[in-house]
């Protein structure tokens, strides 16, 4: 496979690229979230080792071609966000996921970056292809999919666990998104 060299990425006053070792300690407070913890699959609790592992996973990824796993930054470089994009070559296609720090929620970061990473994907990786899975309940993720002109494909029922604040847990069902090119607004 070939390395996947991330351009500079911008949108407005975001900057996406690769998380390094200087952001570890800002991903692990941020993905202690429990927002985040509970919508996506980080681990819980999160910690530092948790984030050092993502630093590598992303760094990996980015060498063998198969994904483009980035943070998203202002001016004063702390992550705000992450939007990451795991990469089947084969099939030209991939899966989208993204998180955003409390402090930086309403802003339109999720589906700026996003939709960045998706134009950047499309045009330079030649991907024809893209989905994205979030829990049904998570009002955030599915305004973000439908802001960026992904259409829902299906249900799959009690497929992603969810964690909440108590400790406790429980099964929930997950939507299952597509894009393709013409379709990113």
């Amino acid at each position: 496979m070939t390395a996947i060299e991330v351009p500079d990425l911008r949108v407005d006053e975001l900057r996406l690229r690769p998380p390094t070792e200087r952001d570890i300690a800002r991903i692990a407070a941020v993905c202690q979230d429990p927002e985040i913890q509970r919508w996506t699959r980080v681990p819980s609790p999160y910690g530092e080792e948790d984030a050092r592992a993502f630093v590598r996973l992303a760094a990996e990824a980015l060498e063998e071609g198969r994904g483009a796993h980035l943070v998203v930054v202002r001016d004063d470089d702390q992550v705000l966000a992450a939007a990451g994009l795991g990469i089947d070559r084969r099939d030209l296609s991939g899966q989208v996921g993204y998180w955003v720090a409390p402090d930086a929620r309403r802003q339109a970061i999720a589906v700026r970056s996003t939709r960045r990473l998706l134009q950047w994907a499309f045009k330079e990786l030649a991907l024809a292809y893209v989905e994205l899975i979030c829990a049904a309940e998570n009002p955030g993720s599915n305004a973000v999919a439908r802001a960026l002109g992904f259409t829902l494909e299906g249900v799959a029922a009690e497929a992603m666990l969810l964690r909440f604040d108590d400790g406790s847990e429980r099964r929930g069902d997950v939507h299952r998104y597509g894009i393709r090119p013409r379709e990113l607004t």
